[in-house]
């Protein structure tokens, strides 16, 4: 009874075996010397694309791609020595033509007359592996710097083929010497268990720079030990040429600009100097013609009217006077005494209209401020409020000398663009149309008699080009002229 009971046990664990082998995800079979099918699993159907029928009295090798089947029969017959060495990939044809990867386990059975084969479908880790390798540029490197493995995407990059590389320096695509020690440094953060990240400069097969951005990691074997390192690299190339290039081009740029700017300053000195050699000669004729009457007096002994005398040295003294302000105001715009600083453009505003109010004559006048918050900048604050204060005088004298009922005189800041604006509206009824092109020009003016801070339209026009490297214009709207002062941050 107990022997009974023991085959009955025995049969329904076999059972229960061939229920679990029947049914697993592996496909597991025994196969002979030959390779023919003596049992099969029911994953070996969809793995191969073959029925359960149609599978019977086939031979497995005859499924193994040409390449692939003298690897397989090496491994049967290692088998036969060392049932262990058992591992190895293959590529299988289905029935609908179609490559299926395998990864094989082999192993004989006791009697050493038949195999035991277990089949595990990796084509999408293959294929997953295939895209990697012809799309992302990669090394595997021992602790030596030997290469051992190489993607075909870095291949490509640097135009060495796999044998070029295999068992070669990883120093081998350095562009120059020096470069020695990335490479150097990059197996001394790998022995130290640490990652490294940097661009290298590289050199192709054929001379040519490239560069890649590169994060390498250290790899380890099963004990835990530092075999080398895995290096993943993206081709930046086309990033730092443009880099250079557009560093050259705003070099480029930077020059022309200087260029520019001191070909302008050049035309505003030569202008300068016409205008200065301008308010120089009426002077300089009127002295001249003094002292010479003086010394002809003297010489004729005609200097006896002391009054007379002492008249004539003293209008030689102011002239000598005028010419020496005409030096200081010329002095003014041509090198500013103040140094630039930071700027609030509130804060311009608040004190030019200050200086602006303390005239009497501009309670007369209502006047508006409009200002939006803007960013401080660098510039000449003294010089700027000067200017500000000059172009309202100027509104300001334009009204009264058009008497402008209910004159209006209108500030207005803002920022647009990294441009500071500041706009100086009235309603005097605008410039003349046939002048207003001039307005900036030296000598020319619409008033009578001088007034203001000092400094007329062109002088402000000179500083706020020269030196406030901005620009200066006027135009006209439905009431009045607009002045616009534009400044850059």
């Amino acid at each position: 009874m107990s022997e009974e009971y023991n085959l009955t046990k025995l049969k329904r664990s076999n059972d229960e075996l061939k229920e679990i082998i029947n049914n697993s995800w592996d496909g597991i079979g025994i196969i002979d010397f030959t390779g023919k099918f003596i049992y099969y699993n029911n994953a070996f159907v969809p793995i191969l694309g073959f029925s359960k029928e149609e599978l019977k009295n086939k031979n497995f090798i005859s499924f193994i791609q040409e390449d692939y089947k003298k690897s397989f029969i090496e491994l049967m017959k290692k088998n036969l020595k060392n049932r262990y060495e058992s591992d190895i990939n293959i590529v299988c044809i289905r029935k609908d033509n179609q490559k299926v990867y395998l990864r094989i386990t082999l192993s004989t059975m006791l009697n050493k007359k038949l195999f035991v084969i277990n089949t595990k479908d990796i084509t999408k880790e293959i294929s997953d592996d295939q895209i990697l390798d012809s799309y992302v540029a990669s090394t595997h490197v021992n602790i030596d710097g030997l290469i051992t493995q190489t993607s075909q995407a870095f291949r490509t990059l640097s135009g060495y083929e796999e044998n070029e590389l295999i068992n070669k320096h990883h120093t081998i695509i350095k562009s120059a010497d020096e470069d020695d020690k990335v490479f150097s440094e990059i197996l001394s953060h790998v022995k130290n268990a640490k990652e490294w990240n940097g661009k290298i400069k590289a050199k192709r097969k054929n001379g040519i720079i490239f560069w890649i951005d590169t994060k390498v990691k250290p790899t380890y074997n099963k004990y835990g030990d530092i075999t080398g390192y895995t290096s993943l690299m993206f081709d930046i190339t086309n990033e730092i040429n443009l880099n250079v290039e557009t560093k050259s081009l705003q070099k480029e740029v930077v020059q022309k600009d200087n260029l520019l700017v001191q070909q302008s300053k050049l035309a505003i000195m030569t202008e300068t100097l016409q205008m200065l050699s301008h308010e120089w000669r009426q002077p300089l004729n009127i002295i001249s013609i003094r002292a010479q009457k003086l010394e002809l007096d003297l010489t004729l002994g005609l200097n006896s009217n002391k009054e007379a005398f002492a008249q004539s040295l003293k209008e030689i003294k102011d002239d000598a006077q005028k010419l020496s302000d005409t030096i200081e105001e010329f002095q003014s715009f041509v090198k500013l005494k103040s140094e630039k600083e930071k700027v609030i453009a509130k804060d311009v505003i608040l004190k030019a209209v200050e200086i602006f109010k303390k005239d009497p004559e501009s309670k007369d006048i209502d006047f508006i401020k409009d200002v939006t918050d803007i960013p401080a900048f660098n510039s000449y604050k003294s010089e700027l409020t000067t200017i500000l204060v000059n172009i309202l005088v100027n509104a300001k004298e334009a009204i009264f000398r058009k008497k402008i009922k209910n004159g209006v005189i209108k500030l207005t800041c803002y920022c647009l663009n990294n441009t500071i604006f500041f706009e100086i509206s009235d309603n005097a009824g605008g410039v003349d149309e046939d002048i207003i092109d001039k307005i900036f020009e030296p000598y020319f003016s619409t008033k009578n008699s001088k007034h203001g801070v000092g400094l007329g339209l062109y002088t402000c026009k000179i500083i706020t080009e020269m030196h406030l490297m901005g620009e200066i214009s006027v135009t006209n709207h439905n009431s009045g002229a607009t002045f616009k002062i534009a400044l850059p941050i």
